[in-house]
């Protein structure tokens, strides 16, 4: 078992403040980090097992632009709508990780920047490792 700490502060300037502190214990997480080069497409596989088993998933990147994308996919070859990596993607709990429309097995991330840079993307998954019988 692994534990997550999660403390997110969010505040208006002259305006409120919300302070967001959360402990997520997940069986198993994974680190990956990838450099996605420029007018390139790169896929990345965050779990193995069944595809409800993501209960937190952070997506981070050195670039952000509506011009670097990922597609959430459970096979390869499935097709799925791009989301913009525009900001850092936070999705915590399985009600937010149903959003993606799909279990994310496999992220495809995309880099169309016009000024080719590379992305370093960062992705920290949290998930159940144990099977149920």
């Amino acid at each position: 078992m692994a534990t997550i700490n999660l403390a997110l502060n969010v505040q208006v300037v002259g305006g409120p403040t919300v302070l967001i502190s959360k402990t997520k214990s997940v069986q198993a997480y994974d680190k990956i980090e990838v450099v996605i080069e420029a007018d390139l497409e790169k896929s990345v596989d965050v779990q193995s097992g069944a595809g409800d088993d993501v209960s937190f998933l952070l997506i981070k990147s050195s670039v952000y632009s509506s011009e670097i994308t990922y597609a959430v996919k459970e096979k390869k070859e499935d097709s799925s709508t791009e989301i913009a990596l525009d900001e850092p993607h936070l999705y915590l709990g399985k009600g937010a990780i149903s959003a993606l429309g799909k279990p994310p097995k496999i992220l495809t991330f995309k880099n169309s920047t016009t000024t080719k840079t590379p992305a370093a993307i960062e992705i920290l998954v949290g998930r159940d490792a144990i099977l149920s019988p």
